[in-house]
């Protein structure tokens, strides 16, 4: 009989251990949020395989939107980052796919190629990605799966293309004979988008391109910075507004802060600093940066996380993240292979991915830490190929070689899984 009812008293008591305390599952679901608030991502998935409560809490957004705010490329805290997010992800979506990003699991997908090998230039929007390359422009709308042919932007012109920028209503692109067009986003009636041109804008390639308030910058393979009336307010004159000499090299790449107020423009480095800032009233005060560089180290791209900080890279390898209130570089990553840096893109928060010279590689960086995330290849049996052009939401990498543009889909059920971190142990790698 003793042992019946002992029997009797532990089924009773099944929910609690031998001291008589309460266990897990019958806290609070307050109190279990907070002990679950230091699991892990991959802890979390399990306990919600455990039982319907814990399911139920695991599933609380309360849990994730933390977690969600400091996680790497899918945080969207930045409403320009946030602006070509499609789709916009949930908190406890945003921490899945980050798992994915890190691990290296995605589907790659060949959006479209060409015969020919180019120097392309990508960017990335809500509704679509963008691509230059030899005399095409074009605009793909973003679907799943994607569609080559849904193209709502398509124009050609006689010379090359070299950089393009997309602005609200239009495109200014930059081309080899010297030129810088301006194209309507917008197709007007039984019209193309072709809007207007300045022919004899630099006596070389224009390189680069960007536009403040009502004024389009460029620069070029001349070393010639110039600003232009943009033609969004009135007629366009092709007599610039400023006209100055910056460097005795080629300038590569050009950007303007988020506020309007700074110009940063990248030079090839020969003889001259490759870094320089001015402001954009009257385009004076230029102020090159003090660094000990090294001869040749031009920069490629750049980009601006805030009013404070520039990203650049280029030729010397590495990325630089300078602080403009000190003016000095105050972090840098160096690329895995020690390769030129062609490209850069931001989520300008934490996130940064480059796409560089050797093997078809995009990296993925965190620059709360000194060492690389995670590489993805891009490349399709032996072709190696620089990635001239990056760009990147919260879910998909983009990446534009000399004669494909590849997707990197982190979302939905990934079939590829190709975890690289390791891979540097290997002397073999840059043939890989």
């Amino acid at each position: 009989m003793a042992n019946k009812n002992s029997q009797t008293s532990h089924h009773q008591g099944c929910d609690r251990n031998c001291n008589g305390d309460l266990t897990l599952d019958q806290l609070p679901v307050e109190v279990l949020l907070q002990i679950f608030d230091y699991c892990l991502v991959r802890d979390l998935v399990r306990l919600s395989q455990v039982c319907s409560l814990f399911y139920g809490v695991t599933h609380d957004e309360l849990l994730w939107l933390r977690r969600s705010n400091r996680s790497l490329a899918t945080n969207q805290t930045s409403n320009r980052f946030l602006s070509r997010c499609n789709p916009v992800l949930g908190p406890r979506t945003r921490c899945q796919v980050t798992q994915n990003w890190e691990s290296g699991r995605y589907q790659k997908n060949v959006l479209f190629s060409q015969r020919t090998k180019l120097m392309p230039w990508i960017q990335l929007t809500g509704e679509f990605l963008w691509w230059s390359g030899g005399t095409q422009l074009s605009g793909y709308r973003r679907s799943d799966p994607f569609n080559p042919m849904n193209r709502g932007f398509h124009e050609s012109t006689p010379s090359d293309f070299c950089k393009f920028v997309v602005k609200d209503d239009y495109i200014i692109s930059g081309h080899r004979d010297g030129s810088i067009k301006f194209w309507l986003k917008e197709m007007p009636f039984n019209r193309n988008h072709y809007q207007c041109s300045i022919q004899r804008a630099h006596s070389k390639d224009v390189e680069t391109v960007d536009e403040v308030g009502d004024v389009v910058i460029s620069g070029s393979a001349d070393g010639v910075l110039r600003a232009w009336r943009s033609p969004r307010y009135q007629e366009l004159s092709n007599i610039p507004l400023a006209n100055i000499r910056v460097v005795s090299d080629r300038i590569w790449s050009l950007a303007v802060d988020p506020t309007g107020r700074k110009l940063a423009i990248g030079s090839s480095g020969y003889g001259d600093s490759p870094l320089r800032i001015c402001d954009t009233a009257g385009f004076s005060h230029f102020d090159s940066l003090n660094h000990p560089w090294r001869r040749g180290a031009g920069i490629l791209d750049m980009v601006w996380d805030n009013p404070q900080t520039l990203l650049t890279c280029g030729y010397d390898t590495c990325i630089r993240k300078w602080d403009l209130r000190t003016g000095k570089c105050v972090s840098h990553w160096t690329d895995p292979t020690d390769a030129t840096i062609y490209c850069i893109a931001s989520d300008y928060n934490y996130t940064m991915v480059t796409g560089t010279q050797f093997n078809c590689k995009a990296v993925l960086w965190d620059q709360r830490k000194p060492q690389y995330i995670q590489l993805y290849f891009m490349n399709l049996r032996r072709m190696s190929s620089p990635i001239y052009s990056v760009s990147f939401d919260s879910s998909h990498l983009y990446g534009a070689t000399d004669q494909n543009v590849v997707e990197v889909k982190f979302t939905g059920e990934p079939n590829t899984k190709k975890n690289y971190r390791e891979i540097m142990k290997y002397d073999n790698f840059t043939s890989f």
